[in-house]
């Protein structure tokens, strides 16, 4: 409402040198939708930082599990191992063991800890690293086997994301030709068409709309270009 009202009233102003008959109408419409835009982005802001939050823990959980594998093998306890990541600049994947270790200071025990921030956690990717850890502990596994094969599922998952990434690259590119290439030039030579004929009346507008519109698919085609990026490659 605090937008619709705002910019209603600003339109209103505006309009109303201009247009002063159509002002009311102008302004209601251009308000109704800035507000209504406004209200999609705030109902989704919250999956928007969900996904934020899994963005980052899949960029750093390969390096993260690495980082643990090495110390484990060079004997380090997993709490030490957990801890050390926890300290350490690992992004999301360091707050969540962060509050592991503190859930293991006061007593719980490590795998019902673990469990705990799988469990709370929105990566499909997090909780089944963790889940499969959980599991060699209560199976009584070597830690250092199991996380050895957790980096090697999660690097298989990796590359998995990769080949599929790079061939979704080749439709993208095609349509980047398009949006890019191909129509601009096509929208050129119709401009040019059109200013043959006496009827039709181009002006200098025209061309830089058509420029203003070549720059806006750019940038939609860059934005779609970095939602397509799997988590996993960062």
């Amino acid at each position: 409402i605090f937008y619709f009202a705002i910019v209603s009233a600003l339109m209103y102003f505006i309009a109303a040198k201009f247009a002063p008959k159509l002002a009311l109408l102008m302004a209601l419409t251009v308000g109704g939708v800035v507000g209504f835009l406004v209200l999609i982005q705030l109902g989704s802001f919250p999956a928007i930082l969900v996904k934020r939050k899994v963005r980052d823990i899949e960029r750093n959980l390969v390096f993260a599990l690495r980082a643990m594998l090495i110390e484990i093998k060079s004997g380090v306890s997993l709490f030490d191992s957990l801890n050390m990541i926890a300290q350490g600049d690992y992004g999301a994947v360091s707050v969540e063991f962060k509050q592991a270790v503190e859930e293991i200071d006061t007593g719980t025990s490590e795998e019902e800890a673990l469990q705990k921030i799988a469990t709370q956690n929105p990566s499909l990717f997090f909780r089944k690293a963790i889940w499969q850890l959980v599991s060699g502990m209560k199976a009584g596994a070597d830690v250092s086997i199991v996380m050895q094969e957790l980096v090697a599922t999660i690097g298989k998952e990796q590359r998995i994301e990769i080949n599929r990434y790079g061939g979704s690259l080749r439709l993208l590119s095609l349509i980047y030709m398009m949006m890019g290439v191909i129509m601009p030039a096509m929208g050129l030579t119709l401009l040019i068409v059109m200013s043959s004929f006496p009827q039709i009346k181009i002006v200098n507008e025209m061309f830089w709309g058509l420029l203003a519109a070549v720059i806006i698919m750019q940038f939609m085609y860059l934005g779609f270009l970095k939602s397509k990026r799997p988590n996993l490659l960062g």
